[in-house]
């Protein structure tokens, strides 16, 4: 059998080409849908994270307009209360700091400041490739009667 033909034939086929230029293309198209899933994921989550701050800010306000004195603790618990149950159902490994610490001297005269800072880190699909999603932060003054 003589080569010359042999390779005329398979320059010709076609049979196989969409499977071989599937098995190209696919590594790129998975890694642009997973990026794009993870991205979705992280934006998700900081804005779930800001307003998980926005409702402890709220509660721990209100609680002070009702004139209970509550401590940087127990903001700190209300924050965690909040993240973990509906409708964030934030995982309570992934949670990192969770801080209230009094400003002095605040910025209002007859207030006082308290940061509020929450640290979490998102979910991730691309665990696969030794990519780990950036821990996300927000820190937001609460001003409440002093």
């Amino acid at each position: 059998m003589s080569v010359r033909p042999f390779i005329m034939r398979l320059r010709h086929d076609q049979s196989g080409a969409a499977l071989v230029e599937f098995a190209i293309l696919a590594p790129a198209f998975f890694a642009m849908l997973f990026g794009v899933i993870q991205v979705g994921l992280q934006m998700w989550s900081y804005n779930s994270l800001r307003s998980i701050v926005a409702d402890t800010a709220r509660y721990a306000m209100v609680e002070y307009q009702k004139g209970n004195q509550i401590t940087t603790d127990q903001i700190e618990t209300k924050a965690i209360a909040v993240a973990v149950n509906s409708p964030y159902d934030f995982n309570i490994d992934n949670i990192g700091t969770v801080q209230a610490d009094p400003v002095s001297p605040s910025d209002i005269s007859g207030m006082t400041e308290i940061s509020l800072t929450f640290s979490y880190t998102p979910p991730t699909v691309l665990d696969f490739t030794g990519l780990h999603a950036p821990t996300l932060s927000i820190t937001r003054p609460i001003y409440v009667t002093s």
